[in-house]
């Protein structure tokens, strides 16, 4: 199997988390696991791990959660879609 640059440092859990959250203004932590492919424990401990960096942010809505970026997880995720689009750029072939 072939790993590309992106998979080798930027396919990461925390970062797919992160470009995800900001591609929509709203999450739920079990519908983010799926979309991430990971198990609902980890993406809590990730969201958490987030929260103490002050990337997001937790709303109750009932009895779950909405997960948010806040303004310095939307700079960082700006940054990281950047970096996967310039991966994805220089697998085209030419």
């Amino acid at each position: 199997m072939t790993e590309t640059p992106e998979e080798l440092f930027v396919n990461s859990k925390p970062v797919r988390t992160l470009v995800k959250l900001s591609r929509r203004s709203d999450y739920y932590a079990s519908a983010l696991s799926t979309e991430v492919d990971a198990t609902y424990s980890h993406t809590v401990k990730i969201l958490q791990r987030m929260k103490r960096h002050d990337l997001v942010e937790f709303e109750k809505k009932g009895r779950k959660k909405i997960v948010r970026l806040t303004d310095d997880g939307e700079d960082l995720a700006e940054i990281f879609r950047e970096l996967v689009q310039e991966f994805e750029a220089e697998r085209i072939p030419t």
